[in-house]
């Protein structure tokens, strides 16, 4: 009996040791896991103009895939990179937030206008047709599924991934991040873009 607990107990000490261990290389992939460049496309911002993501080089931008329906995933995470390039002053102003919708049918320019305006109004929405989006979430391996009508007052949901791009001045995506972070760590990988 002695020795069985002792074996648990220093099983379990070993994997927490393990798990310890690990912290720093899970933290090095997440800030730099296979660094690409960012694809470009083109799409229609919350304005009803084009919008050419090419011609953000030389500027840092966060970019967000979701839709104005949301009840969860899509506030959180832009009330929280707002807050988070709030706090980075003016130096957090020259930072693009972009959010792309997963729910073109409903996600008019109008509507994602009145919607980011209730986090920054300098973030912009972008839409477009199915054809035009799904070479983007193609190209961001975006997942996004319609899930049958619900009895909410929001209708239908969207399923949808909830990775956060931070992209450098150099159009490489630098930092992978998730709706789950804390606003001190958005605060971090923003400013890691800005450097």
């Amino acid at each position: 009996m002695r020795t069985f607990r002792y074996d648990a107990v220093r099983g379990v000490a070993i994997a927490v040791l393990f798990a310890l261990a690990l912290i720093p290389a899970v933290a090095l992939w997440r800030q730099h896991a296979q660094a690409h460049s960012a694809q470009d496309f083109t799409l229609v911002d919350h304005f009803g103009r084009p919008f050419h993501f090419a011609a953000e080089r030389g500027r840092p931008v966060v970019l967000f895939f979701g839709y104005t329906h949301c009840p969860d995933i899509c506030p959180t995470t832009l009330a929280d990179i707002a807050h988070a390039r709030a706090a980075l002053g003016a130096a957090g102003r020259g930072i693009a937030v972009l959010f792309v919708t997963v729910d073109p049918h409903r996600d008019t320019p109008a509507a994602m206008r009145r919607y980011l305006a209730l986090f920054d109004p300098s973030f912009l929405g972008l839409t477009g047709t199915a054809e035009q989006l799904a070479p983007v979430y193609e190209a961001y391996h975006v997942y996004h599924r319609v899930e049958p009508a619900t009895d909410t007052a929001s209708g239908y949901l969207v399923t949808h991934s909830a990775t956060v791009y931070f992209i450098a001045r150099d159009g490489r995506v630098q930092i992978y991040g998730d709706w789950t972070d804390s606003r001190a760590t958005l605060t971090k990988d923003l400013m890691e873009i800005l450097s």
